[in-house]
């Protein structure tokens, strides 16, 4: 398993040791191979690509790119934000998977009964639908919900007392579509599940791990 760690947008970067340390770490003790990719064609090289909080606009090109490898090959693409459109990036995100039946709101998600660290922004939930062997509870900080249509898989949704700005409850917060081809494009409304402050809380580790090596 081979995963691009893209560094062609903007991204919050793998080798940021404060912040990604412990997913690189356990990681590789899992086989998984993770590498920071600075060019885009050589992303696509990769098992998974992973474009974690994308600063910057994907172009025309880069959208047609995306679509043959999602279409054409077994891979698969990870996207991921922050609640209330931060920095634009749900919106940069939108840019491609909204043409999925993905769509990142521009709010957050709260709960006020399962939280930590005296904030409801940072979120537990046990509703999780994939991706789920041996994983309980995670916790999904300052979280974009999603708005999905058909044909799109639910992969982690809030408790029932969890609510979007816009009073939804219960919000997606992780989605997935699949492809003919066996691709999958997987769109998380939260860039921080997997840092050093959530990986290693709750069964974090277990999901992330999950996710990579496709434990569905």
């Amino acid at each position: 398993m081979k995963v691009a760690w893209s560094a062609t947008h903007r991204e919050f970067l793998l080798s940021d040791g404060y912040y990604f340390s412990g997913l690189y770490r356990e990681l590789s003790k899992k086989g998984i191979i993770m590498e920071e990719v600075e060019d885009f064609d050589k992303l696509f090289e990769y098992d998974v690509i992973v474009f974690n909080y994308p600063e910057n606009p994907f172009t025309d090109e880069e959208k047609k790119e995306i679509r043959k490898l999602l279409e054409s090959y077994k891979k698969k693409i990870i996207f991921t934000t922050h609640f209330r459109n931060k920095d634009g990036v749900s919106e940069i995100c939108n840019g491609i998977t909204r043409d999925y039946g993905i769509y990142i709101l521009p709010e957050g998600v709260k709960d006020e009964k399962f939280y930590l660290e005296d904030d409801f922004l940072i979120i537990t939930t046990d509703n999780i639908e994939l991706y789920n062997q041996d994983v309980k509870e995670v916790v999904f900080p300052y979280a974009a919900p999603l708005h999905i249509e058909d044909e799109v898989d639910v992969v982690l949704r809030g408790r029932e007392t969890s609510f979007t700005d816009s009073n939804k409850n219960s919000p997606i917060l992780i989605a997935q579509k699949r492809f003919d081809s066996g691709g999958k494009l997987m769109v998380c409304g939260s860039c921080i599940f997997w840092d050093n402050f959530s990986l290693f809380r709750f069964d974090n580790l277990r999901f992330v791990i999950n996710m990579f090596l496709d434990m569905e």
